[in-house]
């Protein structure tokens, strides 16, 4: 009986030790912690210096769809509370004391999207304003905490804001015990792609070093490629400086986020909750023919629109037109080709699809604008712009940077860059949404245009230089 009760004790034991090994490591404290940089404090969930705690490498957004990380930008997504204060903790050595870091001098502050700040050894703790999920990005190298509020919202051109604003989620909710935060929105989607984002831009740039900054992500999307990158009525697992989401239907949808604090894992889902709303099909690919052209032979003389960015039911085309006719085709041959309804007697003019040609007398260059969702074929002038940096960091359509055309030289050209920078060109029509959708630039003396794609690759100029375009050949100069 005796040796009975003895072995009943060691289950019991036994048992207990294996209990005490479930505890929740975001509260279990470390006596002896690891090298690293955590966030600890009472505003934390955390009780000290734990692995799910600790600052990681933080991937950085170089552009043109590329990403890298370095060792000196580390940071975490976490819950943060109003009521208490947080430090960051840096142990050099596994058995030495941590050193409790807090605010020093501030280097940025941007009221409810950024804080840059030093960090003092001992220093006044930091705080929240207010309940939330924070990005905490620490630079190891300037000795710099950067603390941005996320307020998750969703944008692309599936959604009402298009590209141009964020619809925001609901308050989030946080869930203590399986340490998780969770967004959730009723809205109107349409058949278009879409990412979600926090700050009102498409990341933000922070000190590297004392000469450069380093760019953090502020979107997340899903893991896949093209039209395979869609959601589910599951939880699918989201990524930074990824493709865009697409949904190929609209309608009413419930969408959902969540994060998981322990797993540092991003997830999505959406559910249709009204009837679905598929798009019209429209022709992935637009050409022009004609002897005003290059000839009516499609197969031969053809030569391809420019898709309007995010609008499947537009195109567009800068073409040097000779007096004659042209009319579209969907195909390098006929089949599905249009013109306008209306007869007309020179190129400029506002038409409505019809099977007409449309005619020209006056030789010169001209902008072809086609939206086949309202059914409009539309010939103007030529109006092309400078854009940002080279017109003096102006967004906006501006005069005085509008580009002379010449058409007896077939040459379309720039005034003189205002200021060094970045070149970007696009052309302005009334059925353009935005101008960004119409944009191009010049590589290699070629001119390439964004169509469906991302923002181009950079192309630094001079002030004072200008651009020479030639769509007869599509080739340009930077001079």
């Amino acid at each position: 009986m005796k040796k009975i009760c003895n072995y009943i004790s060691m289950f019991i034991l036994l048992l207990l030790a294996v209990t005490s090994c479930k505890d929740n490591d975001n509260w279990t404290i470390i006596e002896e912690a690891q090298p690293g940089t955590y966030v600890v404090g009472s505003a934390t969930i955390f009780s000290g210096e734990a692995s799910t705690s600790a600052l990681k490498p933080v991937k950085l957004d170089l552009g043109d769809g590329l990403s890298e990380t370095k060792p000196e930008i580390i940071g975490i997504y976490t819950w943060l509370k109003a009521g208490g204060e947080f430090n960051i903790s840096v142990c050099k050595a596994v058995g030495e004391e941590p050193v409790h870091y807090g605010k020093g001098e501030v280097v940025e502050e941007v009221p409810d999207v950024i804080s840059i700040c030093n960090l003092s050894a001992g220093g006044p703790a930091f705080t929240v304003a207010s309940d939330g999920l924070y990005n905490i990005i620490v630079n190891t190298s300037l000795n710099q905490v950067s603390i941005l509020p996320v307020s998750w919202g969703i944008i692309g051109a599936a959604t009402e804001g298009a590209w141009d604003k964020e619809t925001p989620f609901n308050a989030p909710k946080f869930d203590a015990t399986s340490t998780t935060v969770e967004w959730e929105m009723s809205t109107t989607l349409n058949a278009g792609e879409f990412k979600f984002r926090y700050s009102g831009n498409w990341g933000y740039e922070i000190p590297y070093d004392a000469a450069s900054k380093v760019k953090i992500f502020t979107d997340v999307t899903g893991t896949k490629e093209g039209t395979d990158n869609v959601l589910t009525e599951g939880f699918s697992s989201m990524e930074t400086g990824g493709a865009n989401l697409v949904t190929n239907i609209g309608g009413q949808f419930s969408v959902y986020m969540k994060y998981d604090i322990r797993a540092g894992q991003f997830s999505a889902r959406y559910v249709l909750t009204g009837e679905p709303v598929v798009p019209p099909a429209y022709p992935e690919n637009l050409f022009i023919v004609g002897d005003a052209f290059q000839g009516w032979t499609p197969e031969t003389d053809a030569e391809e629109c420019i898709p309007v960015n995010g609008t499947p039911s537009s195109f567009w085309k800068i073409a040097y037109l000779n007096p004659g006719g042209f009319k579209f085709t969907v195909k390098l041959g006929w089949g599905g080709d249009f013109g306008i309804a209306e007869e007309n007697a020179d190129a400029i003019g506002e038409y409505t699809k019809g099977g007409n040609n449309i005619n020209v007398t006056t030789p010169g260059y001209y902008l072809i604008y086609v939206n086949l969702e309202d059914n409009t074929v539309s010939v103007t002038d030529v109006n092309i712009y400078l854009f940002g940096d080279v017109n003096g960091g102006t967004w906006d359509y501006d005069e005085a940077s509008k580009f002379t055309v010449d058409n007896a030289a077939k040459k379309i050209t720039s005034p003189a860059f205002a200021a060094d920078g970045d070149l970007r060109m696009c052309i302005k029509h009334p059925g353009l949404p935005d101008w960004w959708r119409a944009e191009f630039n010049i590589y290699e003396g070629k001119i390439e245009y964004r169509g469906n794609g991302g923002d181009q690759p950079a192309v630094p100029v001079k002030a004072g230089q200008k651009a020479i375009l030639d769509f007869t050949d599509g080739t340009g100069v930077i001079q």
